[in-house]
């Protein structure tokens, strides 16, 4: 029973991983808008992430390509795409706290999708904690009780949709491929989509004057927040429900809301300190009954195993 829960911990630590680096991306990358559009942030960004993964991993992941059906790929590939880039829109039109708000919602729509992708079972037992952690967000981005969705948050929250959209497809295509080869082709379609919308609705010119620490923004978010983030959640996703995921990853608007305050000086009030709390033990009983929900799974098939061989 302790080795289940220590290989249930690796994967829960892989999000809280996630949760970090996403939480010091979002405000950076409203720093790097300063000398550079969403569009071509996101082109470069996921392009140097496709290399880094062609050059640790081409080979495999052609191969793996090769053989695989565009459906067992694409769907999650290209709710990645459309996360990203609503992201990125949002945190250039409203505050890195709000988007941290609205972009953990995946936590209500995962479960929904999952109903319908993965024809799963929705267990209600989970619902009250659901409602509870939408509360704590609440009240983790309200600025004492203001709170309205502007064009900004309205893009955060189709990223919140669109996310959801790549946890439950993502799960599906594990069953076929690996999570490097996931990761590699999600960066390969946002990527692509980035530059189309870039060519489209951007100016070239923006590119020769990007400043230095725009790039410097560009390379963590390639790195971090694309190659080892998008890794960490395909390798969890194997172990874990998406709805799990989507609620591990209520952790990073709090993260994002510290490293706003610490690199941009986005306040936190008394009610976001409130709904911080209530988000970490949300978190913690559902983590909880998780684990001896599979105790006692696990418990039971001992039983009938001892039963049958009496």
């Amino acid at each position: 029973m302790g080795r289940i829960k220590l290989i249930k911990m690796k994967y829960v630590s892989y999000i809280m991983i996630q949760s970090v680096v996403y939480g010091i991306g979002n405000p950076l990358t409203k720093l790097a808008y300063e000398s550079i559009t969403p569009f071509w942030l996101l082109t470069f960004r996921f392009s140097i992430a496709l290399l880094i993964f062609l050059l640790f991993g081409g080979k495999r992941l052609i191969a793996q390509l090769r053989t695989a059906k565009f459906s067992q790929y694409f769907p999650a590939s290209l709710c990645t795409a459309l996360a990203y880039i609503t992201c990125n829109l949002a945190l250039n039109l409203t505050s890195a706290t709000n988007v941290g708000f609205l972009m953990s919602l995946p936590v209500i729509f995962a479960p929904l999708l999952a109903i319908i992708i993965l024809h799963q079972k929705y267990d209600f037992r989970y619902l009250p904690l659901q409602i509870i952690i939408i509360i704590g967000l609440y009240l983790l981005c309200s600025n004492e009780g203001e709170f309205t969705l502007n064009k900004g948050d309205i893009f955060a929250l189709i990223t919140a949709i669109a996310l959801s959209g790549a946890l439950v497809f993502g799960k599906k295509s594990l069953e076929s491929l690996d999570a490097v080869t996931i990761s590699a082709t999600q960066a390969g379609v946002t990527a692509f989509m980035s530059l189309i919308c870039a060519l489209v609705f951007d100016d070239f010119s923006v590119v020769p004057n990007i400043a230095p620490e725009a790039w410097r923004v560009v390379i963590y978010l390639a790195v971090t927040c694309t190659c080892i983030a998008y890794v960490l959640q395909n390798l969890a996703l194997v172990h874990l429900s998406s709805s799990t995921v989507s609620m591990l990853q209520c952790t990073q608007p709090i993260l994002t809301a510290v490293c706003s305050f610490i690199i941009l000086r986005e306040t936190m009030s008394f009610r976001g300190r409130l709904g911080g709390l209530i988000i970490i033990g949300s978190i913690l009983i559902t983590n909880l009954l998780e684990t001896n929900e599979k105790k006692g799974q696990a418990t039971k098939t001992g039983d009938e195993f001892t039963a049958a061989l009496k």
